[in-house]
Parts: C-alpha cells; structure tokens; sequence
C-alpha cells in the first residue's frame, strides 16, 4: 500500500520508529493497550501480531483473549489493566474520559507515560482502522521487538 505513497509511508515508518526507540512503557502495558485497539478496530494483522519471545513476559494467548472482557481485569496488573481502559475511551472519544479515570490513571503513570500511551494509541487506532478500512491482510504472522 505505501508504495502508492511512499513519503506517506516513510512518515508512517519514522512515526512508529520514534514511538519504539523511545519507549519507556513496559512491553505488557503496550501489549495490553495495542491488542485492545486491534480488537476495537476489528483490524485483523494488528489482531494477530505478537511480541517476540513474549512467552518469556507472560503474553500468552490467554494474555491477548482476555483484554475484551471487563470482567477479566482483575488478572492484569494495575498498569495494564488502566492501559486496557485507556485505550477502549481513547477509541471511543474524548467524552469517554472522567475526572476519576485520570485520578486512577495519574496515580500509577507519570504525565510523559501518559503523553506516551496517548501517541501509541493515536498510532494503533489510526493505523489499525486504515489496515480494516482497506482490507488489508497478512498471510504471515506479524512479530515485534519487546
């Protein structure tokens, strides 16, 4: 697709690099922000995509299944579990937000992890509906850095 527009794609490239080379994030709070939103879109290569040697952090496939189910939070981490919540109200708007989210968000992620989870939101929402948008697939399995 980015050969149509390869300026477009080189953007997109550098955008993603930035995001990756400077995170400070744990891989599982991403992991669990990211498949969230691949779910949300109904984007099926983000929905597929994987950590590499993710099994060593516990991303199993457990892991990815249950971020959907509000009553399965109790299984992650107060981090992720407000990273999952983060990224179901960034998909759904800015009214999604409370006054209590962003004091229960505040109290575990400084402002620039916020401002950081924020940016890999606006990446995985916009990138992943494009990706549902124009059907794109993959017919092999995607795998990322942790």
């Amino acid at each position: 697709m980015w050969s149509l527009r390869p300026a477009l794609g080189a953007a997109v490239g550098a955008f993603g690099a930035a995001l990756k080379d400077e995170s400070r994030l744990e891989t599982r709070v991403r992991e669990a922000a990211r498949i969230r939103i691949a779910h949300i879109n109904g984007c099926l290569p983000c929905s597929q995509t994987r950590v590499e040697g993710g099994d060593a952090l516990g991303l199993d496939e457990a892991f990815y299944a249950g971020v959907d189910d509000p009553a399965q939070r109790d299984r992650y981490a107060p981090r992720e579990a407000l990273a999952i919540g983060f990224a179901e109200r960034f998909a759904a708007g800015p009214a999604a937000f409370d006054d209590a989210f962003w004091a229960a968000l505040r109290a575990v992620f400084a402002d620039s992890e916020v401002v950081e989870l924020a940016a890999h939101c606006a990446k995985w929402l916009g990138l992943g509906r494009l990706n549902a948008v124009m059907e794109i697939a993959t017919s092999c399995p995607i795998r990322i850095p942790a």
